[in-house]
């Protein structure tokens, strides 16, 4: 008999208050040459696209339409390949057109393994906000913003990547809180 999977847990995501904080950190770092373009782009990518590792790391530059400011992302399915988009984040645009330039149309723009990945993600994460967050966390922070700001389950769906609706729902859990003023005000009695 297998395990039960892990239920997510709110305690294991960083908050988009600590996303903003280790993005605008590693822009400000970046500017005054402490990180590299490389690494601010790899976590700017986790964090706003809702890009799984595997996925990130097929990134090429053909990949990437700035002028609609879109990201074309082929994820590996059972039966095939799957494609999708997100948006390109207005705060990074700059960057990854620099970044992505240096590179010819069909080569990854990370030559990287799947544990390097998490160690510069290990390695910023604790530095700038404490503790260590696995790559995915900043998946699961992506989809829970999305979800507290459009409140549409479907448009989530797809810019993450799920095949099932059920599986987005998880997060609807998390995004809750910024749910309770909107339920109160519908509840509310007189005046």
């Amino acid at each position: 008999m297998s395990e039960p999977k892990q239920r997510l847990k709110l305690k294991d995501v960083p908050s988009w208050s600590d996303v903003e904080k280790m993005l605008n950190t590693m822009i400000r770092k970046y500017k005054s040459g402490s990180v590299s373009l490389r690494d601010l782009c790899l976590i700017g990518l986790l964090a706003t696209t809702g890009i799984r590792t595997s996925e990130l790391l097929a990134l090429t530059p053909a990949d990437f339409n700035f002028e609609e400011g879109l990201i074309t992302i082929k994820q590996l399915k059972k039966k095939g390949e799957f494609v999708r988009q997100t948006v390109i984040s207005q705060d990074l645009r700059p960057y990854l057109k620099e970044y992505v330039s240096i590179f010819s149309p069909e080569k990854p723009i990370f030559d990287l393994t799947r544990r390097q990945v998490l160690n510069i993600t290990h390695k910023y994460t604790e530095e700038i906000l404490g503790r260590r967050y696995r790559n995915h966390a900043f998946r699961h922070a992506y989809a829970i913003r999305i979800l507290e700001k459009t409140r549409d389950v479907e448009l989530c769906r797809r810019l993450i990547g799920h095949s099932r609706i059920e599986t987005v729902k998880i997060y609807l859990d998390f995004a809750i809180g910024d749910r309770i003023k909107d339920v109160l005000d519908a509840i509310k009695i007189g005046k």
